[in-house]
C-alpha cells in the first residue's frame, strides 16, 4: 500500500481584514496561527502534497482576509485549492484561490486518484445548494473518471448529523447529489466543513467526513446554536494507490484564550 497523496484539509477559518477582530470571544487569526504552528511542528514527517480549504475562509467578505490566508499558507510550498462556503465572497475567493469547482490537476500525474471540488455556495443563504452546472460537472467528471478512486470536497454537509439547527442549513439538494454518486462504485469519500465538528458517517461504502474549524467549534447533537470548548483542529487525509484512505483529525493543545463565549446566541 504505497501512499501517493497526503492532503491537509483546513476549514472554516472565518478571518477578518482586521487582525485584532474577535467573534464569539475568539480571534480567528490567532487560532489559525496556532493550527499552522501545530502542523509545522511535524512537517518533516507530515508534509502535505495538497492543501484543501473547504470554505468559509472569510468572515467579513474582504479581499484582505483572503490575502491573509494565502500568505500564511504559502509557507507550505504546495498547491492550495478550495471550495467556497456560505460566508465567502465568490469574486474575492476565486481571485485568490481559483475556481471553487474543479477536478484537481495540480498534483502528481502518477496518482490514480481523482479529487473533485464542488461549490455549494448559495448567495445570501446559510444553507447550500449545487446548481445545475455543478451537478452536470459532477456527473461528467464521474463519467470521465469511472475507473479511478474519487474523493469529493464540498463545504455543506450532505447527511444529517443529529444537530437540529445545523441540519436545517445543510445541502438543500442533497438527495440529488446522492442520486448521482450512488451510480458509481469508485467514490470513496465526501469531505465537508461548515458544521465545525468532527463526524464520520458511512453510507453505501462511502465515508462522509466533516472536520473541526480552525476557529470556534459547535457542540455535537445540539437542538439549538451552542458553542463547544473543544480546541480548533484540522484533518489529514492519506490517499493510497490501491484506493484506500486513512484519515486523522488533529487538534491544537488546550488554551483558555481559545475558549469561546458559550453564551453566544449566534454569529
Amino acid at each position: 500500500m504505497n501512499q501517493l497523496i497526503k492532503i491537509l484539509q483546513i476549514t472554516d477559518l472565518h478571518l477578518f481584514s482586521d487582525p485584532q477582530a474577535k467573534l464569539v470571544g475568539i480571534n480567528s487569526l490567532k487560532t489559525l496561527h496556532q493550527v499552522i504552528a501545530k502542523i509545522l511542528d511535524n512537517i518533516e514527517q507530515n508534509r502535505p502534497d495538497l492543501i484543501v480549504l473547504s470554505g468559509d475562509v472569510s468572515q467579513d467578505y474582504s479581499l484582505e482576509s483572503y490575502k491573509i490566508a494565502a500568505k500564511i499558507l504559502q509557507q507550505f510550498k504546495c498547491p492550495i485549492v478550495g471550495t467556497a462556503g456560505n460566508h465567502d465572497y465568490l469574486p474575492f475567493f476565486s481571485k485568490i484561490f481559483g475556481n471553487p469547482t474543479q477536478v484537481v490537476t495540480k498534483i502528481s500525474d502518477l496518482t490514480n486518484w481523482r479529487i473533485i471540488l464542488l461549490n455549494s455556495h448559495l448567495s445570501q443563504h446559510v444553507d447550500g445548494r449545487l446548481g445545475n452546472d455543478e451537478l452536470n460537472f459532477l456527473q461528467e467528471s464521474l463519467d470521465k473518471n469511472s475507473k479511478h478512486p474519487v474523493i469529493i470536497f464540498i463545504h455543506h454537509h450532505v447527511l444529517p448529523v443529529s444537530s437540529t439547527w445545523i441540519d436545517k442549513i445543510k445541502l438543500q439538494n442533497g438527495p440529488q447529489f446522492l442520486e448521482i454518486i450512488d451510480r458509481y462504485k469508485n467514490i470513496k469519500a465526501v469531505v465537508c466543513g461548515h458544521i465545525h465538528q468532527e463526524t464520520s458517517i458511512t453510507r453505501q461504502n462511502v465515508i462522509f467526513l466533516s472536520t473541526p474549524s480552525t476557529s470556534w467549534q459547535f457542540t455535537v447533537k445540539s437542538d439549538g446554536f451552542k458553542l463547544d470548548t473543544l480546541m480548533p483542529g484540522y484533518r489529514w487525509i492519506n490517499l493510497y494507490d490501491d484506493g484506500t484512505i486513512q484519515t486523522e483529525v488533529v487538534r491544537i493543545e488546550h488554551n483558555d484564550e481559545f475558549i469561546p463565549d458559550t453564551n453566544s446566541k449566534g454569529y
